[in-house]
């Protein structure tokens, strides 16, 4: 009598299409968080009746709720501004500088960012609000 071996079956998770499929996920992931603007910046702009919408291109400064200043979305501490400005303007007649201060920011904080725009050598500049 003639017995037949054993087919033994290996239980297990196959792992190539697990790090497949981890693999793309990760990517998608990368590729979409480099594609939004502003993603660390939140501002509440404050309301103004006679604001005018701004089509051009500009140089926007951020004074965020928590004091913090960003430059083009850059983090920047206030003391580094005029010297951060004066490596990204080229023409002060036609670059224009955008202040966008949140509404939870202080008075104090705006104006200290309008004195460090002027000592840059930057004399006209616009406060952002919303309409």
């Amino acid at each position: 009598m003639k017995v037949k071996p054993r087919v033994t079956l290996k239980a297990g998770i196959e792992l190539a299409p697990f790090v497949d499929v981890l693999f793309l996920l990760i990517t998608y992931f990368l590729i979409n968080t480099t594609l939004e603007k502003n993603p660390a910046i939140k501002i509440e702009l404050p309301k103004s009746s006679t604001a005018q919408v701004e089509t051009q291109r500009n140089i926007v400064i951020f004074v965020a709720k928590d004091e913090k200043i960003y430059l083009n979305d850059r983090i920047v501490a206030l003391k580094d501004l005029p010297a951060e400005l004066k490596k990204i303007i080229k023409d002060k007649e036609k670059d224009h500088v955008v202040i966008k201060g949140d509404r939870g920011a202080s008075y104090q904080s705006v104006v200290s960012v309008m004195d460090y725009v002027h000592q840059a050598g930057i004399t006209h500049f616009n406060l952002a609000t919303e309409r």
